[in-house]
């Protein structure tokens, strides 16, 4: 489990650089997009296109990272409610549920991958497969992580292991 650990915190730093760079070239090229369009006049025909593919490529990416830091939300009160073993058989579904979703967005983004090769974008055309590639790899390690999850919740201490945001702050 040690070795899992390992490998998956190298993932959470390109994860992490990932987001950094989706988030900054997107406020930078929604600045310049401004800029042009506002003071000159000139506006970018690629640059919105670029912004809302990036906006997209942390979505997901962030969403793993929020998977890991077990920031999304969830309402513990039925959990809570009920014995020790019915909330660890609860909380067994819950990330379980959330790992098949995950799959399921991964099989369908698969399946359509060759279709998405031969669509391009407007603005920039490059395959849009391109695009769905971050929505891909975002499913893929939610997917990982709540499948991982599952599996812990079965056991006795019911221990459930996050990315702290300490931990976030020091990658």
């Amino acid at each position: 489990m040690e070795k899992l650990k390992a490998i998956i915190a190298k993932f959470d730093v390109m994860f992490v650089w990932l987001t950094v760079f989706s988030l900054g070239g997107m406020t930078l090229l929604i600045t310049i997009q401004v800029v042009l369009r506002n003071l000159f006049n000139a506006p970018l025909a690629w640059s919105e296109e670029l912004a809302r593919y990036l906006f997209i490529w942390m979505t997901f990416i962030a969403g793993y990272l929020g998977a890991r830091q077990n920031k999304h939300i969830g309402v513990a009160a039925l959990q809570n409610a009920l014995p020790p073993l019915g909330g660890r058989i609860l909380r067994f579904l819950s990330f379980f549920i959330c790992a098949v979703f995950f799959a399921i967005i991964v099989v369908a983004t698969i399946q359509f991958w060759p279709r998405l090769m031969k669509q391009t974008s407007p603005a920039i055309e490059m395959p849009v497969a391109f695009v769905y590639f971050g929505m891909l790899l975002g499913a893929l390690f939610m997917s990982i992580w709540y499948l991982l999850l599952a599996i812990s919740s079965l056991s006795k201490e019911g221990n459930v292991p996050e990315l702290k945001p300490e931990e976030v702050e020091n990658l």
